[in-house]
């Protein structure tokens, strides 16, 4: 492979053809999810990256009005990234309606999904596979999801993974995102990482 080639994109994200979508992290239900605090952190480093290669980011809500809103820590300084409120566990229907009104006004259609959030063996699980039965290649950023138990985490993850879905770390997803230390912006990727503290 030539110096600066890239790999197969079926094999790596790449940022001019993937959303970042971030599930149902909210008031009432982050605080029973276990190490919740580390999966939030995660998901907000993660949210950075994508704005560092301008991934188009989707947040979700799973009945607000219940489950109250997504966490403000995931919003600071982002208080503008669009936000869909569901019913269904599936966030198929926001991320698919996401899709089509991001490659409305693209040159580069979006193709891949990065997905992150909770509940791991719920919402994001049932959005995976139905993105997955779309035609479109989905990432999750394991270390950004959570469940209650680590039992249904673990479960979770592993069925998503035998259905086709590509399980990362969410330093991977940003790091393929950059894709070369040759990147005019690797260095506010490294600061970022720098700065991790978990």
């Amino acid at each position: 492979m030539m110096s600066g080639e890239r790999p197969n994109v079926s094999e790596l994200l790449c940022a001019d053809s993937c959303c970042l979508v971030l599930i149902d992290l909210q008031e009432r239900l982050l605080p029973v999810i276990r190490q919740g605090e580390t999966v939030l952190a995660v998901c907000q480093f993660l949210r950075q990256a994508a704005a560092i290669f301008s991934v188009p980011t989707l947040l979700t809500e799973q009945y607000p009005k219940g489950l109250g809103p997504v966490v403000p820590a995931l919003l600071d300084g982002a208080e503008d990234l669009p936000r869909m409120s569901k019913l269904r566990f599936s966030a198929a229907r926001e991320v698919l309606q996401f899709l089509e009104e991001q490659n409305g006004v693209r040159s580069v259609p979006l193709t891949q999904v990065c997905l992150a959030g909770i509940e791991t063996h719920v919402c994001v699980l049932q959005t995976a596979l139905e993105l997955r039965r779309e035609g479109l290649q989905v990432f999750v950023a394991a270390d950004g999801t959570g469940s209650r138990f680590e039992t249904d985490r673990t479960q979770g993850l592993q069925r998503m993974s035998a259905a086709g879905v590509q399980v990362v770390a969410a330093e991977s997803a940003a790091f393929e995102w950059c894709g070369t230390a040759e990147h005019p912006r690797f260095r506010e990727l490294s600061q970022l990482v720098r700065h991790r503290g978990y």
